[in-house]
Parts: structure tokens; sequence; C-alpha cells
């Protein structure tokens, strides 16, 4: 996980994208009218240190065995340092079907935000492959009113600084779709009544959300697939 090894990956310049108009549906900005429950503990992403999510992990392709019970940690909160000291966020540490990563959100408004994420090759965090770094940010999830109803599309840009493996730097747009605010899944830890959101871009991803309880299921073209099944908020 983080650690000085992190000093390998230094001098990260990068340059914030902003967004435009927030009537258009393109973000620009956490909103500083808070729709979103003030308790974190009622939010779609209930983040607090020392939670943990397991999941089951599939391949979509099929080419890697199955792997259960991979977790979801919250470590710590602290400062992400970087471009982005002196902003705070919560350490993350997913363990993944291969490798790791640990990455930086935090609560933005109604925005559940990355700032950074630096992946491992091993499941505990010691061989780092590579750092991203995301400018201003990049949404994970918009919990306003506005955005977790049915039928609701919004789109937010961002920079994305990569250094280590596949280095580089990028302007990323991701496209966001609700398809039910209403729908009821059933995984390995029981049937929760969840929000589902899609996004869309260079590859799709389907989440399912429940209140208090966090992410459900993801399923789309990325690298897993993954179920829930138990999770300590």
């Amino acid at each position: 996980m983080r650690s000085t090894s992190l000093a390998l990956f230094t001098s990260l310049i990068v340059a914030a994208c902003g967004g435009s108009d927030p009537g258009s549906g393109v973000d620009a900005g956490p909103n500083p009218n808070i729709d979103a429950p003030s308790n974190p503990a009622q939010r779609y992403n209930p983040w607090t240190v020392g939670a943990v999510w397991s999941y089951k992990l599939t391949d979509p392709k099929g080419q890697i065995p199955d792997a259960l019970n991979r977790k979801t940690t919250i470590m710590a909160e602290q400062d992400v340092g970087g471009v982005h000291a002196g902003q705070r966020a919560y350490l993350v540490h997913v363990e993944q079907l291969t490798g790791s990563k640990d990455v930086f959100e935090t609560f933005a408004g109604d925005q559940d935000v990355r700032y950074e994420t630096i992946h491992y090759a091993d499941l505990a965090g010691t061989q780092m492959v590579s750092t991203d770094v995301d400018t201003p940010y990049r949404l994970k999830l918009d919990e306003s009113n506005a955005h977790v109803i049915t039928g609701a599309t919004f789109s937010q840009s961002f920079t994305e600084t990569t250094t280590g493996s596949g280095a580089g730097t990028s302007n990323k747009t991701e496209n966001w779709q609700v398809i039910s605010d209403n729908e009821q899944v059933t995984v390995i830890a029981g049937t929760f009544t969840c929000l589902h959101i899609r996004r869309t871009g260079s590859s799709p991803q389907d989440y399912w959300y429940a209140r208090g309880v966090g992410k459900v299921k993801e399923t789309g073209s990325g690298a897993q697939n993954e179920e829930l099944m138990s999770y300590t908020p």
C-alpha cells in the first residue's frame, strides 16, 4: 500500500479541466447545496474508517478463475499529497482479481470523487506498478437529487496523469445514465433495493448501489465483475 515507494512517482504536473454549466448536465464541480444525506451512513457510499466489503470477483472473459472474499477496506483518512496536497480523503485498499490498488476517495458535496489511484501487482500492495492522478477529480457517484432518478443523464470531464507503467496524460469525459433508482438486486450478501447506474465511454460499466450498504454489484467490459458477499460498514 501507499508507502515511501511512492516517491518513485514524483513531479506530477497536471492541468485541471473545468466543466460547463451545471444546467447542461455536464459537471462543473461539487454542488455547495447538498441534497445527499448529511449522515455518511445513509449515503450510497457509506464511507467510514474501518469499513470492509467482501466481493466475489469474476473475469468477464472467463480466462481467470473466480476469486472469493476479495476485500475493499477503508484504511484511514489522510492528506492525498502531491498535486492534491491539503485535500483530505479516505485511503481505500481494494483487492482485485489480479493485484490490488489504493484509491483516495471522499465526499465532495453531493458527489463521491476520486483523486488518485495507485496500482499494485500483488494483493498486499507492496509491488507498485503505476499511479493515476485525476484533476480536478474523477467522479465515482453523484448523489444529488437530480442525478439519482431513473432516466437522469450527466457527464464529467477530468485530466488523468499516469506515472510508471503506461505513463502519459489524457483528457477524459465519462457519461452517466441512471437505469433505475429502485431496482431489486439479489447477490450472495442478500437482496437489496439499489440505484442502478451506467457509465459509458471506453469501458462501459454498470453499478448497483444500496443506501447504507455501498456497492452491491458491478458488471461490464472492465477487468472484473463484482458481487457483494458481506460487508461491515
